[in-house]
């Protein structure tokens, strides 16, 4: 493993206020040494170790970061529980993970993200304010850029579940605008085939961006604009992935056709809502049986795909889940229909609960 003497020598000294040339007296030495110890062009011979320790109250182990090692392998298995109960959906087990992960690195900013996110997914409303707590408490302490966007994202989320828009409202505008982000900056600065990769990447990010506001603008329209707003998300997926390799974003384009499908029925267009529900079928079924790849469209064919890396708040399937829609009060009048009944028995094929 390799010994951060240099790092710990300055933290040590900074946090007990003492001088290089105070740590040479104590041991001998000139302040040059000291000063090419925490410069990393060398290090202290080792039978001085245990006087430097000594001098500093600590262990020789604390001095050479294995203490920060053992502390990172543990992490590390935190995380790697963590990206398998996300995958599965297990949110009450990733919120048992995390607790237990804070139980023992109680002041540890990667735990505190975690465990906020972990809350979010299980039951923002319930965890609200535990959310705020963490959030806010990253905010006021993390210098990570990542960590704080998030912790950002879920405050204004929390505070939307409590009912206090302003204040979500008000952590909402401490985000940056699409214009100052990495995604924008970065394919500036790159070049050939990592620079084609990255604008893959946010373009795809872009379509979904389509999918994200194109669905929430709906929501506020009139049913013919609502139809209109979603047949254009179907347009714009169908734009990107020409080959039809959706992939994940199969689920998205299956909620649009759901949501298509319920405006249909409000219409009482019924041959149009089963046509919608048809489709949402189809690319509910092709979410469950994705597997890892390569998108082949011409716009996203650079972006690898990883089943294992997408990750959801329930444990059933997505087919599942949609049956469980079609079984509902609000379908019930279709039930002896010969198409619903015919969608039933595909999603069935497929579902897990």
């Amino acid at each position: 493993m390799d010994i951060t003497l240099d790092k710990q020598l300055k933290a040590l000294r900074k946090e007990r206020n003492v001088t290089q040339e105070e740590l040479a007296n104590h041991l001998g030495i000139t302040v040059q040494a000291v000063s090419k110890w925490e410069r990393a062009e060398g290090l202290p011979d080792i039978s001085l170790l245990p006087s430097i320790a000594s001098f500093f109250d600590i262990s020789i182990d604390t001095l050479l970061g294995v203490d920060e090692f053992e502390k990172e392998r543990k992490i590390d298995e935190y995380l790697d529980k963590e990206d398998i109960l996300a995958h599965e959906g297990k949110t009450k087990e990733m919120v048992e993970l995390w607790r237990e992960a804070q139980k023992e690195f109680p002041n540890d900013h990667r735990v505190w993200y975690f465990l906020m996110y972990a809350l979010l997914s299980e039951n923002k409303k319930a965890y609200a304010d535990e959310i705020i707590s963490l959030g806010e408490r990253l905010l006021n302490e993390s210098t990570d850029n990542n960590r704080r966007s998030g912790a950002i994202q879920c405050l204004a989320f929390a505070y939307r579940a409590k009912g206090d828009i302003d204040k979500a409202k008000e952590y909402a505008n401490m985000s940056y605008g699409y214009s100052v982000t990495v995604n924008e900056l970065m394919p500036t600065l790159l070049s050939g085939e990592e620079a084609v990769e990255y604008c893959q990447h946010n373009i795809q990010q872009l379509f979904e961006m389509i999918w994200r506001n194109g669905t929430r603008m709906a929501n506020h329209l009139s049913t013919e604009g609502a139809i209109k707003a979603y047949q254009f998300i179907l347009n714009s997926f169908e734009l990107l992935y020409e080959d039809g390799d959706l992939e994940f974003y199969h689920w998205e384009v299956e909620h649009v056709y759901r949501a298509l499908a319920k405006r249909y029925k409000s219409l009482n267009q019924i041959d149009k809502m089963l046509d919608a529900l048809e489709n949402a079928a189809e690319h509910s079924i092709k979410f469950d049986l994705r597997k890892d790849g390569k998108h082949t469209s011409f716009m996203v064919n650079r972006i690898e795909i990883c089943v294992a890396s997408s990750t959801k708040n329930h444990e059933e399937n997505q087919s599942a889940l949609f049956l469980r829609e079609l079984n509902s009060e609000f379908y019930s009048e279709f039930t002896n229909d010969a198409r619903m009944k015919a969608i039933k028995e595909k999603l069935e094929e497929i579902a897990v609960y």
